[in-house]
């Protein structure tokens, strides 16, 4: 037991580095619908039942919260065309080695529903959504800030993983120090590393995703061609093609937040 357990903490080691490091970064998501800020905009449920009630009061609150519309008025709705909340069960029965049995009931509640957004009688916007949640009781403020995400600019986390070339301790520091969100200091070790380790794809890359970060788009593309030009990768590519993509949606939704 004793020769095992350093062997398999050394696989853990090695498993955690083949990972790599996992950094976060916020982009901005525009509304799918060509609404100016302050709009006046209504919840109007068509049939009215508990589900409806209750998806309206939590659209009612995350349109609230987020701040982008004038609640009531008639100049836009949001209209619950219908909502319906259903429960499925089943038991599941567990023996044990000494024919000791075991009864628990797994219950699933899903809630659908669909809804649309009617501007002087012109539908701008219609989905239709299925959630299903573990336990008694839809997930409605989900389904409710799923939708309304659709209907207003909102910030979106993602994240990135940096792969250090194996023995690049430096970069593998830079990395950490960007999850921890120090990304000046980040962004002096990936330069640093580079002394030592010319041939990293991986730090043009994370200097990439630096500048992604500060939102030069410019400097960040030529990152990955950099990165791209060193080792051939698909990954590099779709991270230049991402800027493109990343730059027009946080501009449309920078203007829709400025009215």
């Amino acid at each position: 037991m004793n020769k095992v357990l350093p062997i398999f903490i050394a696989m853990v080691a090695l498993l955690l580095c083949a990972c790599g490091v996992q950094v976060q970064l916020q982009t901005w998501e525009p509304s799918l619908v060509n609404l100016r800020r302050g709009s006046s905009l209504r919840v109007y449920s068509l049939h009215y039942n508990d589900a409806s009630r209750r998806l309206s009061k939590s659209l009612n609150r995350c349109l609230r919260e987020s701040g982008f519309y004038s609640l009531g008025g008639t100049s836009a709705t949001l209209y619950i065309e219908h909502a319906l909340e259903s429960e499925t069960s089943r038991v599941i029965h567990t023996c044990s080695a000494d024919e000791v049995c075991h009864c628990a009931e797994d219950v699933e509640t899903t809630l659908r529903t669909t809804v649309r957004l009617e501007l002087h009688g012109q539908i701008l916007y219609r989905r239709f959504l299925s959630d299903t949640a573990s336990g008694y009781g839809a997930d409605y403020d989900g389904v409710a800030q799923d939708i309304v995400n659709d209907l207003v600019p909102h910030a979106v986390t993602y994240s990135v993983r940096i792969k250090p070339q194996k023995g690049n301790d430096v970069l593998e520091q830079a990395a950490e120090a960007c999850r921890r969100g120090d990304w000046a200091v980040g962004q002096s070790l990936a330069k640093s590393s580079l002394q030592s380790y010319p041939g990293d794809s991986e730090a043009y890359y994370l200097l990439g995703i630096i500048a992604r970060h500060h939102g030069d788009y410019g400097a960040s593309t030529q990152y990955f061609s950099r990165a791209e030009a060193i080792t051939p990768s698909s990954r590099y590519a779709e991270a230049m093609r991402e800027n493109a993509e990343l730059q027009a949606k946080e501009k449309l939704a920078r203007s829709q937040l400025k009215g």
